[in-house]
């Protein structure tokens, strides 16, 4: 009897490990395998930036400085905006609103069909050249000088040499243009015998060169070529001085905006340039940049 319930231990030993092992590595299997697999939940809040957006910036004239200081400052406020510019003496900023291929134009004027914003002021200087005995006019004499009514200098200053007058003009498309000829409210536009300089610096450079010419260009980048002793003169206009205090007064008669153009529903990004602009920061960056702000700020 012995011998027998021995075997029959031996037998059943083995029989019991091999249950144990079945129910400790099988059952668990088998209950994982029946409930729905899960998905780990990602959490991109810290991992992850926000998506980087651009403003693209279009413009013709001599803004461009000014906007890429205030660019470059908007940008550190908003790491994942960028500003993008395109800029070109013959491109057509409002055109490229109306296409969407830029999100902010520059121009001289207000647009009706579109939203129109200023953030500075401008004043056009009247250049002639250094060795030119005239030293003044008036609007209305700017108004038949370029219109062409008023050829020679000696119509203009009687003590003036009896030479032709040479005008320098600047692109059609260009907001200084249109800005100039508005305000001197210039019948038919400016002569069509006249030259034509594509940007601030070409127009400074004739002038300079030609005792005959004249010509209008942003009162900054003027001021700054005749400190650096280029042969030019800036005309008093109606007995004003072209200079930064007069233009910040208002007194110096021929000034243009300088205005942002959106579409009626811009972007956040592009509120917040637009805002920045404005802000006493901006403001002060458009001094730094040698156009003039909008008020003491």
């Amino acid at each position: 009897m012995l011998r027998g319930v021995q075997k029959e231990l031996w037998i059943s030993t083995p029989m019991c490990i091999i249950g144990l092992l079945f129910v400790t590595l099988f059952i668990p299997l088998l209950a994982t395998s029946a409930q729905e697999p899960s998905i780990p939940e990602q959490d991109f809040t810290n991992d992850e930036s926000p998506p980087s957006k651009t403003i693209r910036i279009s413009g013709n004239g001599p803004e461009r400085y000014l906007m890429e200081l205030l660019a470059n400052a908007f940008e550190q406020h908003h790491p994942s905006v960028s500003v993008d510019f395109f800029w070109h003496p013959n491109a057509k900023p409002i055109r490229t609103i109306e296409l969407g291929e830029a999100d902010i134009a520059i121009t001289g004027e207000e647009v009706p069909s579109l939203r129109s914003t200023i953030i500075a002021r401008d004043g056009i200087a009247i250049l002639t050249n250094f060795s030119n005995p005239i030293k003044e006019v008036t609007s209305d004499q700017l108004t038949e000088i370029f219109s062409g009514k008023l050829r020679y200098w000696s119509q203009v200053y009687e003590e003036a040499p009896q030479t032709k007058i040479i005008l320098i003009n600047r692109s059609s498309n260009q907001n200084i243009r249109q800005a100039f000829e508005k305000q001197l409210k210039i019948p038919n536009d400016i002569s069509r015998s006249a030259y034509r300089a594509e940007t601030e610096q070409e127009a400074i450079t004739m002038v300079s060169g030609n005792l005959e010419a004249i010509t209008f260009v942003s009162i900054t980048p003027a001021l700054r070529a005749k400190e650096d002793g280029v042969a030019i003169n800036l005309l008093f206009i109606d007995k004003i001085e072209p200079e930064v205090q007069t233009v910040l007064d208002k007194r110096y008669p021929i000034q243009r905006p300088v205005m942002l153009i959106t579409n009626q529903q811009p972007s956040t990004e592009v509120l917040a340039f637009e805002q920045f602009a404005l802000s006493p920061d901006g403001q002060r960056l458009i001094k730094k940049g040698k156009f003039y702000h909008l008020s003491e700020r």
